[in-house]
């Protein structure tokens, strides 16, 4: 009783019987809107990181585009030859060939080989003629599911991305 006493007398208000644990109570809430704020940040956070990923791949998807285009434009005789290939059917880049033909084909054989190297995810590369001497160099695969996604179902949920690239090739 006596230190009751005292605390009463240094001027220090005595805890009234509604007033017991608000102190922990007001913890409490600051506690959980601190976890709000930081389960915020790390929702940041890996979205930027998603972001960043999906940034790289364009990047590396328009670098391969670029490296077929002047792999295209080194053999301008052949520009016919290319239209209509894809690396899906691509075969083995074998030797050196001897017709323009047949370095259209090798050079989609080896487009396919730096596509598989790639971290692309399932890429395919193709090319279709849009005129006489206009090329479309088209890049597509597949990106990462959508935050929030089921993890079960994330082939489904996956992103188709691609990149395309025109060139025009004067024989």
């Amino acid at each position: 009783m006596a230190a009751m006493t005292r605390v009463a007398e240094l001027g220090m208000p005595r805890a009234s019987g509604s007033q017991q644990g608000t102190s922990l109570l007001e913890a409490l809430i600051a506690l959980l809107l601190m976890g709000l704020t930081l389960l915020g940040f790390g929702l940041m956070q890996m979205e930027s990181l998603q972001a960043n990923n999906e940034s790289y791949a364009r990047t590396e998807a328009r670098i391969l585009l670029v490296s077929m285009a002047e792999r295209i434009q080194a053999n301008p005789d052949g520009v016919d030859d290319y239209d209509e290939l894809s690396t899906a059917g691509a075969g083995d880049p074998g030797g050196c060939p001897c017709s323009v033909a047949e370095l259209a084909a090798r050079d989609v054989a080896v487009w396919a080989d730096r596509l598989e190297d790639s971290s692309l995810n399932a890429p395919v590369g193709s090319i279709a003629s849009s005129g006489s001497d206009l090329l479309t160099l088209t890049l597509g695969w597949s990106g990462a599911a959508q935050l929030g996604q089921n993890e079960d179902s994330m082939d489904a949920d996956a992103q188709a991305l691609s990149e395309t690239l025109q060139i025009r090739v004067v024989p």
